[in-house]
This record gives structure tokens, C-alpha cells and sequence, in this order.
């Protein structure tokens, strides 16, 4: 199924779009195309960026995909 991630960096929010048999997008809460990731986690990790680097927060975002 097709989706799109929107993120929101000032904002902190991180949101995921799914294509519906209808063609339509609806909003979700769990990716479909990268299983386990959620909105949830695009928001821990946004958190993130005020107080650590892009890089420790990159790494940090790789090291949770990597346990999906």
C-alpha cells in the first residue's frame, strides 16, 4: 500500500498517510511499508533534536528501526 510520511520539526509531530482503496489518504499510526514504525517513534525521535545533534539522533532513529 502506498503511504507518505509527514514531519513537522518545529512542530515535533511526525505523521503517516495510507492510500485507501477508495484513493484517498488516511491518516495512520503504524507504517505498513516500514512495519513497526509508528508516529510514536517519528515523535520520540523529533523530541530528540533540541538536546543532541542530528547524528545522535539519527543513530538513536537507525538503532530502533533496526529492532523492528
Amino acid at each position: 500500500m502506498p503511504e507518505y510520511w509527514v514531519i513537522d520539526v518545529r512542530g515535533e509531530r511526525g505523521f503517516i498517510f495510507r492510500l485507501q482503496e477508495n484513493q484517498q489518504y488516511q491518516e495512520v499510526e503504524r507504517s505498513h511499508v516500514l512495519q513497526g514504525l509508528t508516529t510514536n517513534l517519528l515523535q520520540q525521535t523529533l523530541g530528540k533534536l533540541p538536546q543532541e545533534t542530528n547524528i545522535q539522533v539519527a543513530t538513536w532513529f537507525a538503532q530502533q528501526i533496526a529492532q523492528l
